[in-house]
């Protein structure tokens, strides 16, 4: 008989970080949910037969809760607390590119089992790893490996089409600069205007 997959429960509010982390665990042979993140989490557990519970949950620290400013984190990582349930509850924060001391000392008086920022080319082994590891899930390196080599290839291709975007952008305002000179040869102009350009509000010497 085929061992059980451990399960991971998952809630997120940044929608790319929640498909990398679900394309991730995914490569690890876990059963992984994605739920929404209006979902009230509490009363959700409270629903589920004890047989069924999520091994790990994997939530967005700054999720609240549906029907008040209170953060489902702390009510979440009580629950589990008071329940006693088998349950890692792993907290995240999809806006830092690295957690605060004073960020993940909160986390874990509340009761998380960890705390992580935002995935990239550079933790994604990392973050996956501390995840794995605290469920008794040995990691499946290559896989990740892969994700890491295509989301460098994303970066590139973004800041390439960037470069692109500026070049343009650049080019544009020299053309619009000698046309209006063209187009008024007899207005006064700075000394220094013909050898700068305004970009995105700062002015670049050309």
């Amino acid at each position: 008989m085929a061992e059980k997959k451990k399960a991971v429960l998952m809630m997120h509010t940044d929608q790319e970080q929640g498909q990398l982390w679900q394309t991730a665990l995914a490569t690890q042979q876990l059963d992984v949910t994605w739920e929404v993140s209006a979902l009230d989490l509490v009363q959700y557990l409270e629903n589920c037969d004890r047989q069924v519970l999520p091994d790990l949950l994997l939530m967005d620290m700054a999720l609240k809760s549906p029907n008040s400013e209170t953060l489902q984190s702390s009510s979440v990582c009580q629950w589990v607390n008071k329940q006693q349930a088998a349950i890692k509850v792993v907290l995240f924060n999809p806006r830092q590119e690295r957690i605060k001391d004073i960020e993940h000392s909160w986390a874990l008086r509340r009761g998380a089992a960890d705390v992580l920022p935002r995935l990239s080319r550079e933790n994604l082994m990392a973050g996956v790893a501390r995840v794995t590891a605290l469920i008794g899930c040995s990691l499946s390196s290559q896989p990740l490996e892969k994700i890491a080599r295509s989301l460098d290839a994303i970066s590139t291709s973004t800041k390439a089409t960037e470069v692109d975007s500026a070049a343009s952008d650049i080019s544009s305002s020299k053309i619009n600069s000698k046309a209006e000179s063209k187009n008024n040869p007899k207005t006064e102009q700075n000394p220094d205007s013909g050898s700068s350009v305004m970009y995105r509000g700062v002015r670049i010497r050309r």
